[in-house]
């Protein structure tokens, strides 16, 4: 690993160098350039060749790569003897401070159901996504590449990474050496049977959730019909949490007709003892998401109208009028569980495990507080990641305020539009005083009827205590 980092083939270096946005594709057709740019003889372009391109490389000089390295990569099958050079079938990325390790990106075969594949957009949201507090067990489910499991075993004492795919097993415990990781167990098998029995306080997955008619790729695919596998791992996912602990999943469901979107999702969640947070992100036509999901070997038009017409017939057996995908997190708690459905555009570009936390946090302060006497009474404070913008507009002769809104500078960008009266009242939230006191200096400040301006407020403050901006 430190002969790797040492010369230059590490996360910010790959990064800097445009290699990690763009890995070597048959789609793109970008082999040649990447060749091209790597044809100096240099140990980092030798490391390139090997790790990043699986391309057949001779070792060369001792002075590129010395021999005990080669030695070694070749003890461990890291690098394998051919007629053209030394090759290596595995694909060492660094990302997310780890080097998780996968099949090589070229190497996507239709018929190779146990190919793993490396950190995607999918492993990047989910990394976003994860909680990062402490952990005393955390249990990556469908491993794959690892990325989570080795990022996780930062913050966690144990951390146990399972997959159905032997492959995916044997490249996280290589990976888990490679990055000196000792906390890290690895087994094989289905859903949760590998953990028969155990808890953890944290769950995190991004499982094969592709709704498609058959099993090409195990890392997309499964052979449950629909969305029913993510289904399974939430129904399933409570009896392995312990109270308090957290299960977070990407998934896609299908929109029946005759069911909405809202119906078929919550009764994942109805009665499993858990808070739920249900984020639906993006929606997609039947036919344009036949068209994406599409294996990923080159094919041709022919075969390209074969595959459409048995993705599209699939869905239209089943009824299926719209394909969602998004983000759950439950939370394991007794007493009376709630559910919380939201809609959002996209996923935030930066880390929002905190933000997570604190949705639920918001809710339980809410549910804690349903009557306004209880609100009148708490020391409410502005959370750091607020922000107030002002905008101006032209106007007889002069700048006019044309709005006032509050916004999230951490985690998701929530907004609110604000009078300049609550505005004035919210830069008073430092925790002093009560929201009752604040609320009845307002009233009298603007010269309105307390109990007008107390029921308006608290309004306010019980939407922006949900979406962060006021913490209890």
């Amino acid at each position: 690993m430190d002969f790797l980092r040492e010369n230059g083939y590490e996360e910010n270096n790959l990064r800097k160098e445009g290699y990690l946005k763009e890995p070597p594709s048959a789609r793109l057709r970008n082999l040649p350039r990447l060749l091209d740019r790597t044809r100096e003889p240099n140990t980092l372009n030798t490391l390139l060749h090997w790790f990043w391109m699986g391309i057949p490389q001779a070792a060369g000089s001792p002075a590129l790569v010395p021999a005990w390295f080669t030695d070694l990569a070749l003890s461990v099958g890291l690098l394998c003897p051919t007629a053209e050079g030394l090759v290596s079938k595995a694909m060492l990325y660094p990302g997310e401070g780890v080097v998780s390790v996968c099949d090589q990106t070229t190497g996507v075969d239709p018929l190779d159901t146990d190919f793993v594949l490396w950190p995607n957009r999918t492993s990047r949201i989910l990394f976003r996504f994860a909680i990062r507090r402490r952990s005393r067990a955390t249990l990556d489910l469908g491993t794959g590449n690892a990325i989570q499991a080795l990022s996780s075993a930062r913050h966690s004492d144990r951390v146990v990474a399972t997959d159905l795919n032997p492959r995916a097993i044997n490249y996280a415990k290589f990976a888990a050496a490679l990055n000196g990781l000792e906390n890290i167990e690895c087994l094989v098998g289905d859903c949760f049977a590998p953990v028969a029995g155990r808890k953890f306080d944290l769950i995190i997955s991004n499982p094969p959730f592709f709704i498609s008619p058959a099993l090409r790729h195990s890392f997309c695919d499964s052979t449950m019909d629909l969305d029913q596998l993510c289904r399974r791992f939430v129904k399933e996912a409570p009896a392995h949490l312990e109270e308090g602990g957290y299960f977070q999943l990407l998934c896609q469901w299908a929109q029946v007709r005759g069911q909405s979107w809202e119906e078929r999702v919550t009764e994942w969640v109805a009665g499993s003892g858990c808070d739920a947070w249900i984020l639906k992100v993006h929606t997609e036509d039947p036919t344009i998401y036949t068209q994406t999901q599409f294996p990923l070997a080159t094919t041709t038009a022919e075969h390209d109208m074969e595959l459409y017409n048995e993705y599209i017939a699939y869905y239209r057996n089943r009824n299926v009028e719209a394909i969602h995908d998004g983000i759950i997190a439950i939370r394991r708690r007794s007493g009376q569980n709630w559910c919380v459905l939201d809609e959002f555009d996209e996923i935030p570009q930066v880390p929002f495990g905190e933000s997570v936390l604190a949705l639920f946090e918001a809710q339980d302060f809410l549910r804690s507080h349903p009557a306004d006497e209880q609100i009148l009474g708490e020391k409410l404070r502005l959370s750091p990641g607020c922000r107030l913008e002002q905008v101006y507009e032209p106007g007889d002769g002069r700048w006019q305020s044309a709005s006032l809104t509050l916004q999230q500078t951490k985690g998701f960008p929530f907004f609110a539009t604000l009078r300049p009266a609550v505005a004035e009242l919210l830069s008073a939230c430092d925790g002093t005083r009560t929201a009752g006191e604040l609320i009845r200096a307002l009233a009298e400040r603007v010269d309105a009827s307390p109990e007008a301006v107390q029921s308006e407020c608290l309004a306010i403050i019980r939407k922006l205590v949900e979406r962060g901006f006021l913490i209890g």
